[in-house]
C-alpha cells in the first residue's frame, strides 16, 4: 500500500449544468445503468433517467416553478427520491431536504423556514397534519416505474406518464442560482439551513470525481441518508461527472454489506469510522477469509467524518486488503481536504480541496505557519452560498471564509492532520448532534433544574451521548424519566444513550456550563469503559 507524496495535478473545473451531464451519459451509454436500489429490486438507465427527468421538469414548467422556488422532497432513501433529487435540479430549481426520521414538531418548524412553493411526499409517509399546517402545494407520490408509462400512484409519477420524455424542457437557472438546500446541525438548537449553488455544488462534485478517479465502469455502494449533505457532495454529484452507478440501500446493515459487494460488484465503498471499527471488531473466525474474499472487488473504501487513527487505518488494510481513502468535509463547505486514491499519507485526510484557501489561524484569526497547530478555516469557490436561517432570513457566506471549528496543522508536503476539536459537536456514527439541542429538550422535563450534554468515546460509533442532569430541589428524578421524555420528542439517534443525574453541573469563570470540565468528569469515572 504506496503513499505517494504528491496527487496529480487536479483538473481546470469548468461550470457544467446537470441537463448537460445527464444528456451525455444517456448519449454515450444509454442502457448503461445509473442507480440500482438493492431492497426495491429497481435500477435506472441513463436513458430511463433523462427521460424521467425531462418529464419532471415539463410538469414544473407547467406549474411555473423557476429558478430559486422551492421544491421540498418528503422520503427515505428510494429510487424516487433520487428522480426528483436528480430531475428538480435538472429542470433548475432548488430541491430541498428533510431528514424524514426527525419528529412532525421539528420537520413542521423546518418546512415553515423552507416555505417551498410544492412538497413532494411519499404517500407511505405519515404525514400527520403537516399538509394542513405547513406551507406548499403538497403532492403525493408512490412507485415510479423506471419507463415512466406504468406508474399508478394517483400523484407525481402518474402524472408524468402523459409526459413527453425526449422532449427537453429548457433549464430555468444558472450557475448562482441555488440548486440544494439541506439542513445541518450546528452548535445551536435549531440547526441552520445551507444553500448550495449550482456553481459550487459542481465544484465539490468535481472535487470527489477527481479524488476518486470515478470512471463510467465504477459502482458506487452508498447507504447513508440522503438528507445528508455529505451523500450529496460525496456520491451523488460525483455520479454525474464519473457516469458510473450508484447502488444504494435504505440504511447500513453489517449483516449485508458483503454480500452486497460481491452481488453488485462494488468497485468503490462508502465507510465512516463506525463501520470501519464494525469491521475490525469482528471475530476473525466467523467467515472473515470469505469476507475479505467477497471484498476483492473493491478498489478502496472510503473514511470520512471524522479521522481514524493510523494504527486502526494500517490494521484494516492488513486485514482486508484494501485501500482506506480518507478525506474530510463539512456540509457548507464541501470538500475541506482529502486524499487521492494515488497518492495517500496515512494518519492524514489529504490535501486542501481543489479552489479551497485553506488556513491554520491562531485564537486572533492570524495565518500559523506549516507544522503549527490551530483552527482549520477555508474559503473558495466549493462553499456554501448562503445560510437558512430559523426566522427564514438569508445569511450572506459567499466570499467570506469559514471556521470549521476543527484544531489542524499542515504537514511540509501540505497534507492535513486532524489534531482535535475547537467546536462541541457530538460525532456519532457519521451524524453531527449538536448537544445544545438536547440540552433544551431536556429542559423541558418539569424536573430538571440543569443539564449538560457531551461526547465522550464510543469504541464502534465513535462517540456516545451522555446526558448530565440535575434535577429541581426536591424532586426524584430518574434517568429512566429522562429517556422517556427524550423518546417523545427526539429521533432515535439523538437520543442520550447514557443519562447520569448529578447535584451540580461544572461551570467557567463565564458561569457558562463546561463540557470540557463535564467529558473530563465522565473520562474519570469511566477509565475502565474507555476505549
Amino acid at each position: 500500500m504506496s503513499q505517494n507524496p504528491l496527487p496529480p495535478p487536479a483538473p481546470d473545473i469548468r461550470y457544467r449544468s446537470i441537463l448537460s451531464m445527464i444528456r451525455e451519459h444517456a448519449t454515450r451509454a444509454p442502457d448503461q445503468e445509473c442507480l440500482i436500489a438493492i431492497d426495491q429490486d429497481l435500477s435506472l438507465t441513463w436513458r430511463q433517467l433523462y427521460r424521467l427527468t425531462n418529464k419532471l421538469s415539463a410538469w414544473l414548467h407547467a406549474r411555473s416553478i423557476g429558478a430559486n422556488d422551492r421544491v421540498l422532497v418528503l422520503t427515505d432513501n428510494s429510487l424516487e427520491n433520487l428522480i426528483l433529487y436528480y430531475g428538480v435540479q435538472r429542470h433548475g430549481a432548488t430541491f430541498c431536504t428533510v431528514n424524514v426520521d426527525i419528529n412532525a414538531n421539528h420537520m413542521r418548524e423546518i418546512i415553515e423556514r423552507l416555505n417551498p412553493h410544492v412538497v413532494l411526499w411519499h404517500d407511505a409517509l405519515d404525514t400527520g397534519d403537516l399538509p394542513q399546517t405547513t406551507p406548499g402545494d403538497w403532492v403525493p407520490f408512490g412507485a415510479a416505474d423506471p419507463d415512466g408509462a406504468a406508474a399508478r400512484d394517483g400523484g407525481l409519477f402518474e402524472a408524468l406518464n402523459a409526459l413527453d420524455g425526449d422532449a427537453e424542457p429548457a433549464e430555468v437557472s444558472a450557475e448562482d442560482d441555488a440548486a440544494v438546500i439541506c439542513f445541518t446541525s450546528g452548535t445551536t438548537d435549531r440547526p441552520k439551513g445551507v444553500i448550495h449553488s449550482f456553481g459550487n455544488y459542481n465544484y465539490i462534485g468535481a472535487q470527489t470525481a477527481y479524488l476518486w478517479g470515478l470512471e463510467p465502469s465504477d459502482r458506487v455502494l452508498e447507504y447513508r441518508s440522503f438528507s445528508w449533505s455529505s451523500s450529496h457532495q460525496i456520491v451523488l454529484q460525483p455520479l454525474l461527472f464519473g457516469g458510473g452507478c450508484v447502488v444504494f440501500a435504505p440504511k447500513f446493515s453489517f449483516s449485508r454489506l458483503f454480500a452486497w459487494i460481491r452481488d453488485y460488484r462494488i468497485t468503490k465503498a462508502i465507510g465512516i469510522p463506525a463501520v470501519v471499527n464494525m469491521l475490525l471488531d469482528r471475530d476473525a473466525d466467523a467467515g472473515l477469509d470469505e469476507d475479505v474474499a467477497a471484498m476483492q472487488t473493491l478498489e478502496f473504501m472510503s473514511c470520512s467524518t471524522a479521522p481514524l487513527m493510523e494504527e486502526q487505518h494500517h490494521r484494516f488494510e492488513s486485514t482486508y486488503g484494501i485501500k482506506l481513502i480518507q478525506h474530510y468535509g463539512m456540509s457548507e463547505g464541501g470538500t475541506v481536504a482529502g486524499n487521492h486514491h494515488l497518492a495517500r499519507r496515512i494518519g492524514s485526510v489529504g490535501m486542501p480541496g481543489i479552489g479551497q484557501d485553506l488556513k491554520i489561524i491562531d485564537e486572533d484569526g492570524k495565518a500559523l505557519p506549516q507544522g503549527a497547530e490551530g483552527e482549520i478555516e477555508i474559503g473558495g469557490p466549493q462553499n456554501a452560498t448562503a445560510y437558512l436561517n430559523p426566522d427564514g432570513g438569508i445569511e450572506p457566506v459567499r466570499g467570506k471564509r469559514l471556521k470549521t471549528g476543527d484544531l489542524g496543522m499542515l504537514d511540509t508536503d501540505g497534507y492535513l492532520r486532524i489534531t482535535g476539536r475547537a467546536k462541541e459537536l457530538i460525532i456519532r456514527g457519521g451524524v453531527n448532534i449538536a448537544p445544545l439541542e438536547i440540552d433544551n429538550v431536556v429542559m423541558k422535563h418539569p424536573d430538571a433544574m440543569e443539564v449538560c450534554t457531551v461526547g465522550v468515546p464510543d469504541r464502534i460509533y465513535g462517540e456516545k451521548i451522555v446526558c448530565y442532569v440535575v434535577p429541581r430541589a426536591g424532586k426524584a428524578l430518574s434517568a429512566e424519566d429522562i429517556a422517556a421524555h427524550c423518546a417523545g420528542h427526539l429521533p432515535d439517534f439523538k437520543q442520550p444513550t447514557e443519562t447520569i443525574v448529578a447535584r451540580t453541573i461544572a461551570r467557567n469563570a463565564r458561569g457558562k456550563v463546561d463540557r470540557n470540565a463535564m467529558k473530563e468528569t465522565w473520562m474519570n469515572d469511566h477509565q475502565e469503559d474507555r476505549p
